[in-house]
This record gives structure tokens, sequence and C-alpha cells, in this order.
């Protein structure tokens, strides 16, 4: 590989190239500010300052069914409740309520599976 020819390596949040002067954050690390040529070994934790910014202002929520916190960038579920109405079920999917659950991958996955086994008994 010639000088010229590294990886690039991008925002694991917004996937903005990460670039040799700009200022990263490592989240395996303890999230402190760092010049991206100055990283050394593992760069597959790096996300760029506004995605780091914007994480500490709207810090990540927890599991509703584990009580994990969902990480930068991680999928999850939301199960809503809705409400039968003559016209149909009702489910307002802008709105946010308290009785939402929000769920991490892995808890669906256990939780769709449960639901699998017990139809087949």
């Amino acid at each position: 590989m010639k000088g010229s020819d590294k990886k690039k390596e991008f925002c694991n949040i917004c996937g903005r190239e990460l670039l040799e002067d700009v200022m990263v954050v490592d989240t395996s690390q303890e999230m402190k500010p760092v010049k991206f040529k100055d990283v050394h070994g593992d760069k597959s934790d790096l996300i760029c300052m506004e995605c780091a910014a914007d994480s500490i202002e709207n810090p990540p929520f927890l599991c509703s069914r584990c009580g994990q916190p969902v990480e930068l960038g991680e999928h999850f579920y939301i199960l809503k409740f809705g409400t039968t109405k003559p016209g149909g079920p009702k489910v307002d999917s802008e709105e946010e309520c308290p009785e939402d659950k929000y769920i991490c991958i892995r808890c669906y996955d256990e939780f769709m599976n449960l639901e699998e086994e017990l139809e087949k008994d």
C-alpha cells in the first residue's frame, strides 16, 4: 500500500469521512476528542465531533425490556399502543406516548422467537 493509498475511515453515526486534521471521538475510550491522525490501532469506534456533541446533549436511552443503553447508531424497535375505533385500529406514529416501549434488537429477536415458540405449542 502506498503512503497516499490509506484506507478511508468514516463516522459510525453520520457516515462523514474522517480526514487527518479532523477532531474525532473514540466511543470505546473515554469520549476524549483527539485528532484523527493521532489515533493508533483500531479505528472502528470513531465518530465525528458533531455526532459526539449530539450524543452528549441527547444521551442514549435504555431498552424498556433489558435496561441496557441503546448505543449510538444502533437500530431499535418501538412498540406502540393502539386503540380500536369504529373505523379500525388507530395508532399515532408521530406522537410520543408514555406507554411506548423502546426495545433493542436483541430483545426484539428474543421476543419474536418466544412468540413463535408459543404458537408451535
